[in-house]
């Protein structure tokens, strides 16, 4: 998560608005996928990385072809994705499957 695992400080607050999903949105995207569309797409996907505990993780990373996002537990790789419009099923049905694993 980061920040000393702190989810209001790792991922923001209401008071904040949408500044700490800035690095995880995909600019090269916004003309498929606007701006909206993006923090639509990854709120939920904090929400439950936060529900789910500290001991996952979602990092942003830039690639040649726009960001890929890692999905993290216990600091070890669950799963890649890239921004498109199932990012938030495919993100939400990883953390299940993985909680289904343990």
């Amino acid at each position: 998560m980061d920040r000393d695992d702190d989810p209001i400080a790792a991922f923001g607050s209401a008071e904040e608005g949408n500044e700490p999903l800035k690095p995880y949105m995909d600019v090269t995207l916004f003309e498929t996928i606007d701006k909206q569309e993006q923090i639509d797409l990854l709120t939920p996907v904090f929400d439950a990385i936060t529900l789910a505990g500290v001991d996952y993780d979602l990092k942003a990373q830039d690639s040649a072809t726009g960001k890929r996002y890692t999905l993290l537990k216990d600091e070890k790789v669950v799963e890649v994705f890239e921004m498109n419009t199932s990012l938030t099923d495919n993100i939400l049905a990883a953390i299940e499957k993985n909680k289904e694993a343990e």
